[in-house]
């Protein structure tokens, strides 16, 4: 029987990836929602896209989820990546407030963002640490993440509306580059 050694010295973790290249306004824009499915998911990015258009003179054009027979724990369809891609200038998603579908909301919007389109990954209280070292371990330590309080699941839609409504300055700045 033969015995194979591997040098211990090869390239450890992923290649760093770069941000798409951030507007330094919104203005004119097209926003969309990639909505990962879990609950007040939708009611979260949807408001932060609503209230973002309208401080910002962009547009809210595409609210969708991840596509059939997609969900939190899987990553989003190529369809779904080719639409948001044809009619989105930027993105929100998530939300990574859970293991696996951290792991897939950060993984989505590093898609998003190799495709050319700024993205923010809603995340909570509770899986922000996660959600940045899993950005950090797919080679984007500088991941574009708003943090919400946790849980979303099972809170009332007005205090969501109220948190959607209060992270809108925290995602234009997310969203865009200083001018200058």
């Amino acid at each position: 029987m033969d015995t194979v050694v591997y040098a211990p010295d090869g390239e450890v973790g992923p290649a760093p990836v770069s941000l798409a290249a951030a507007p330094s306004v919104l203005a004119g824009l097209r926003i969309g929602v990639l909505d990962n499915g879990k609950p007040n998911a939708r009611l979260l990015l949807t408001r932060v896209g609503e209230q973002l258009a309208a401080r910002t003179s962009a547009r809210l054009v595409l609210v969708t989820d991840k596509g059939p027979g997609a969900n939190a724990a899987t990553p989003c369809t190529p369809a779904v990546f080719e639409r948001i891609s044809d009619e989105c200038d930027v993105v929100l998603t998530g939300t990574a407030d859970c293991g696996s579908c951290t792991s897939w909301s950060v993984h989505d919007t590093i898609q998003l963002e190799q495709l050319g389109i700024p993205t923010a990954v809603a995340t909570t209280t509770h899986f922000v640490d996660l959600t940045r070292r899993v950005a950090t371990g797919f080679g984007v330590p500088d991941a574009r993440v708003e943090v919400f309080p946790h849980p979303l699941g099972g809170t009332d839609d007005d205090t969501i509306i109220r948190w959607a409504d209060a992270a809108v300055d925290d995602v234009v700045a997310l969203l865009t580059r200083p001018e200058g």
